[in-house]
């Protein structure tokens, strides 16, 4: 199985879809007293470029995220879904497969969600209406920030058939974000039966993610990208500050982000043509994704058979 190196090893993940719900299913799964969910959700660890470089420190500093009295470590970090390197990373440093659970949203509505997120965060300059006529089908690309691959993310067959060819379909978990607003408990607690901890008799009320436009946002990225070291002053800080000054500097600027002005986003919907051109390019991989999965996904009204 690979090269096992001393990396601090969670017992599932959860890789994505993005914009379908992972944040209320980390949140609602960290709500088991056996169930310990990293502090910071999308630590971007087993993907990140430099993992084969990581000192102790980094090591130590994911391991951190992580309650040491728990039966059960999670993590979720949606980019895990897309990137080849977490597959190896994974097969390379796990002498026992993790499992993986991933929520999925119709992929039509996790496309127009993934855009009026990127519109409120002012990364997104067009309309709903140019986006879809000029997004790219191309293969996906990595990448290094805010991701606008919208028509990519939503291809499930396609991201998830790698993960059962490389980790078994036993361990993995499917659920809809459909089925979560509509049952919460029954699907957590099918998650705990699949995490092999006994089910709750109640859940928490957890609000969703809920998408907002900010307020200044040059300065908000300008601000998101120094703490997290993509601006070039940063880069050069590492020879003249001290790590702990640089860390105690980056987590200032995370706190400020974290309480950044925001108002309610004005989200764009898509019309009925609109939703037949996206309904065809999806086709394809949805019926896929029933066929391997042998679920039949009925709460997706526009790929009922």
């Amino acid at each position: 199985m690979g090269k096992i190196r001393q990396h601090y090893n969670p017992n599932f993940f959860i890789p994505g879809a993005a914009k379908s719900g992972t944040t209320s299913l980390h949140e609602l799964l960290d709500t088991h007293p056996k169930i310990s969910m990293s502090k910071e959700k999308e630590p971007v660890y087993w993907n990140n470029k430099s993992f084969d470089q990581f000192t102790n420190f980094e090591i130590s500093r994911y391991s951190n995220l992580f309650e040491n009295g728990s039966l059960i470590k999670g993590e979720s970090t949606t980019s895990y879904m897309y990137y080849d390197n977490f597959i190896k990373n994974i097969k390379d440093n796990f002498q026992e497969y993790p499992k993986f659970i991933f929520i999925l949203r119709n992929p039509i509505d996790r496309y127009v969600s993934h855009f009026n997120w990127m519109k409120g965060l002012g990364i997104e300059k067009r309309s709903i209406d140019e986006m879809i006529r000029e997004d790219k089908l191309a293969d996906f690309q990595e990448y290094d920030d805010y991701p606008k691959q919208y028509y990519q993310f939503g291809l499930y067959n396609k991201w998830i058939s790698r993960f059962i060819e490389n980790f078994g379909i036993e361990n993995i978990k499917i659920i809809t974000f459909e089925k979560l607003i509509s049952n919460r408990l029954s699907v957590v607690n099918d998650c705990f039966d699949f995490l092999d901890v006994e089910r709750l008799n109640k859940i928490e009320n957890i609000k969703s993610n809920k998408t907002n436009k900010i307020i200044f946002p040059t300065i908000y990225h300008f601000l998101r990208k120094s703490s997290t070291g993509k601006m070039k002053f940063t880069k050069i800080s590492k020879y003249f500050i001290p790590m702990k000054i640089r860390i105690k500097i980056k987590n200032l600027i995370k706190k400020i982000i974290q309480n950044w002005i925001k108002i309610d986003s004005q989200n764009q919907i898509i019309s009925e043509n609109q939703r037949k051109i996206l309904r065809d390019r999806y086709y394809n991989d949805v019926i896929s994704l029933k066929n391997i999965l042998k679920y039949n996904f009925s709460e997706w009204e526009d790929f009922k058979n």
